[in-house]
């Protein structure tokens, strides 16, 4: 199912409002060499993935901070890298060369089987995108999802269950098997459920690639699906856009950008809590009713554990205690989305999503969640996965959302 090398490039990266930097007065590349600036504004950066405007494209590029070589990507019209430290106040010049090859490196790879994207990071698994539905059981796993995940040192940050069966340890609970490690659901769209894996539950199909391309600085699979009945009547179309960075092993990033689209109708997203437009399961060690891991569960206003659940926040994180190492992963919820910041479907047994949509099971009835589509419009939303050392003061994810939502100003000079 591979797709050609040039048509990769033609569809690469589809950038998201948050992430790229339309870099003033972006230049024309051919045979040029110039100087970029960066400023961290207010706040101390770290690990930024960043993408700045260019007006041609060059097939070759070399990028340097003055003392070393920067890993960089030139694709559809942007130069990508990744900011690796910047003082708040402070600023950084690079020099970009195009049309001279930058250092090779692994980088990020993938790999595109028959029902699966394999994902590595410099030689190591992050993580596998499985697209094909699999019968594992008795459940018919109906949708896309990604699993494993690893986070640091390559510690598997998602429930096996369903997807592992047997042999799995005494402390992993095989209830809700479509919760498929980090995956996009809803259970109410026109009616059909797009959450469970019920005889009546419905698919997201699968259809094409546009893009699977990897390379030293992000690799990406862009793909488009149809969301169905049981029947598997199309009911509304999505193309989704994940991008993977290559960081430093003490952290692991994805963006997930689903743009849904009202293409056979009216789309109705029913006021339900079952459901996530970004939604994972966490290993057992994570969940915040786990005493013995000290499992955490915190969003970014400070509510924790039973607190958090259907309460409205820009982030939330998990972390628990795997081999006597704290870990833990957080979503971030992009300031564009729709009713930002969102309602969080965060379970103290170990599930965890933002859902937009519940809002009369959050506020016991008090507000309606429903929204509607009409027919031929779309609607995008975006989200980052960010997993890393320590619990969210370690991890310092307030300042990574910030990296998210307010990126740093990158000029040419």
């Amino acid at each position: 199912m591979d797709i050609d090398s040039h048509v990769r490039m033609a569809v690469l990266l589809v950038p998201a409002a948050a992430l790229c930097l339309a870099a003033f007065a972006a230049p024309s590349v051919q045979g040029a060499t110039k100087t970029l600036v960066v400023e961290a504004g207010e706040q101390a950066r770290a690990h930024v993935p960043m993408c700045v405007d260019l007006r041609d494209t060059a097939a070759k590029v070399k990028m340097t901070d003055g003392s070393a070589d920067v890993p960089c990507q030139v694709a559809d019209g942007k130069l990508w890298f990744i900011l690796d430290k910047l003082a708040a106040g402070k600023r950084k010049s690079y020099t970009v060369e195009f049309g001279a090859a930058g250092p090779a490196g692994a980088g990020v790879a993938l790999k595109t089987g028959t029902a699966q994207i394999d994902v590595t990071i410099d030689g190591a698994a992050f993580t596998s995108y499985v697209f094909a539905p699999k019968t594992i059981g008795k459940a018919v796993l109906r949708r896309p999802y990604f699993f494993p995940a690893f986070g640091p040192a390559q510690t598997q940050m998602m429930r096996p269950y369903p997807m592992v069966q047997r042999d799995l340890p005494k402390n992993v609970r095989t209830d809700h098997p479509h919760h498929t490690g980090l995956y996009v659901a809803h259970g109410a769209v026109n009616g059909v459920d797009n959450w469970s894996v019920g005889s009546k539950a419905g698919y997201i199909v699968h259809k094409a690639f546009e893009a699977v391309v990897g390379g030293p600085v992000v690799g990406v699979i862009r793909e488009t699906l149809d969301w169905t009945s049981v029947d598997k009547k199309p009911v509304m179309a999505e193309t989704r856009t994940v991008r993977i960075y290559r960081l430093p092993d003490t952290a692991r990033m994805i963006d997930i950008e689903i743009q849904c689209e009202a293409k056979y109708g009216k789309v109705t997203f029913g006021d339900t809590k079952e459901g996530g437009m970004c939604a994972t399961r966490m290993r057992p060690e994570l969940k915040s009713d786990s005493k013995a891991t000290k499992g955490r569960l915190v969003n970014s206003e400070g509510q924790t554990a039973g607190a958090a659940w259907g309460k409205k926040a820009a982030w939330c994180d998990c972390s628990g205690l795997v081999d006597g190492k704290r870990v833990g992963f957080a979503i971030f919820d992009s300031p564009d989305n729709l009713r930002h910041p969102t309602t969080w479907h965060a379970r103290t047994y170990g599930l965890l999503t933002a859902n937009p949509f519940g809002l009369r099971h959050f506020t016991k009835g008090k507000q309606r969640g429903d929204y509607v589509l009409a027919e031929g419009k779309s609607r995008t939303w975006r989200y980052r996965v960010y997993f890393h050392v320590g619990d969210e003061k370690q991890g310092k994810v307030a300042a990574r959302f910030a990296d998210y939502a307010q990126p740093p100003k990158a000029t040419w000079k």
